[in-house]
């Protein structure tokens, strides 16, 4: 699922990384607002954040990186 945080697209099913290193997940649940439920990842105290506040307290957020597939390496491979 994508939402949207200021103009700016969330794809809500990868982890996502705030601007200080926290990581955050989306719990699948909605705030009373409308906004996503996000929990940091971490191991500290559980701490359970809505989407915009997570942004606000914590700095933007992007998508963490995804491995690299074998699948990948042979498309380009064979691109070439």
């Amino acid at each position: 699922m994508t939402t949207d945080l200021d103009g700016t697209p969330v794809d809500l099913d990868r982890v996502q990384i705030a601007l200080d290193g926290s990581r955050w997940l989306w719990t699948c649940d909605i705030s009373a607002a409308g906004d996503p439920l996000m929990q940091r990842l971490d191991g500290r105290v559980p701490t359970l954040l809505p989407l915009p506040t997570v942004a606000i307290t914590h700095g933007p957020v992007i998508p963490a990186p995804r491995p690299t597939t074998a699948a990948l390496y042979r498309q380009v491979l064979e691109a070439s």
